[in-house]
């Protein structure tokens, strides 16, 4: 019993992290209709950034090279949308050429690392250590640390949208495009906004999973395939959406995990993906577009 508590609430916590990962995606698309494949390599390079800046050549606490790391991944991310998506908007099937794109970005940043950084994987120490008792057994403290930063940001984002005028702007753009360009919003802005601030979140993802998983130049493609699958659960474009799949897929991962193994994670995510489409084709909370 308590193993099973102890593989359950790792689970929760990494879902809480794939959570803040696929909300990322999940904006981009809701307010640009793009769907970025290089997600999961903006993510290592969130984590590679992080190696430079702290345990690998700079030697900064944690804390100042996560202070120095959000703004440096907001301009990279803002970067990406004015050089490599915008100028492609102006072509005919615009969505499958930005796709294309950003997957030879992928594969291009993938290749970059490895011959940057090498084959093996790049450690950054937790910023804690420790267990602590839950329900009658030990859990790790970083693990902890993890869910609970990881909620924190998603409801941080939440009140962002909700709460203030640009993030009121960036729901009018996802829920209609032209009437917010009638309004005075300026579209390009907030493509390039939402742009930056996903590669904010997966970027921080990835230093929070770093101490789990190390980083390494192909570390990335699963934790897209996780958030591309939270993404669909959750509905494309609904930030709630992801919120709820990634905690239900993470209490399915943690139970296959223990039952089954680690290896039939992803099978089981996508087996359970396809049964939710055929009952709700659109997902839990996406809409269907006009």
């Amino acid at each position: 019993m308590h193993q099973i508590v102890e593989v359950i609430f790792g689970g929760i916590a990494q879902g809480a992290v794939y959570c803040v990962i696929a909300v990322g995606l999940s904006m981009v698309y809701g307010t640009a209709r793009v769907l970025n494949f290089a997600h999961g390599s903006l993510y290592t390079t969130g984590g590679y950034i992080a190696w430079m800046l702290t345990a690998g050549y700079l030697g900064l606490p944690l804390w100042a090279g996560i202070a120095l790391l959000v703004p440096i991944l907001f301009l990279i991310g803002a970067g990406l949308e004015r050089v490599v998506v915008r100028p492609l908007r102006a072509g005919a099937n615009w969505k499958t050429t930005i796709m294309m794109a950003t997957l030879g970005l992928a594969f291009l940043l993938d290749n970059l690392f490895q011959v940057l950084f090498g084959p093996i994987p790049k450690v950054i120490p937790p910023f804690t250590d420790g267990t602590i008792e839950l329900m009658g057994t030990t859990v790790s403290l970083y693990r902890v640390w993890m869910l609970a930063i990881a909620v924190a940001i998603v409801v941080a984002l939440e009140v962002f949208l909700s709460a203030t005028i640009f993030g009121q702007a960036v729901r009018a753009v996802a829920q209609d495009m032209q009437g917010a360009t009638q309004v005075g919003i300026d579209v390009n802005q907030i493509f390039a906004f939402t742009f930056g601030l996903s590669v904010v979140l997966t970027g921080l993802a990835g230093v929070l999973l770093a101490p789990i998983y190390l980083v390494s130049p192909l570390g990335g493609w699963a934790p897209f395939l996780k958030a591309f699958v939270i993404v669909v659960f959750g509905g494309l474009g609904s930030t709630r959406g992801a919120f709820i799949a990634a905690f239900v897929l993470a209490l399915i991962e943690a139970l296959v995990v223990y039952y089954v193994g680690a290896s039939w994670t992803l099978p089981i995510w996508l087996i359970t993906l396809l049964v939710v489409l055929m009952i709700r084709p659109r997902g839990l909370l996406g809409k269907w577009e006009a």
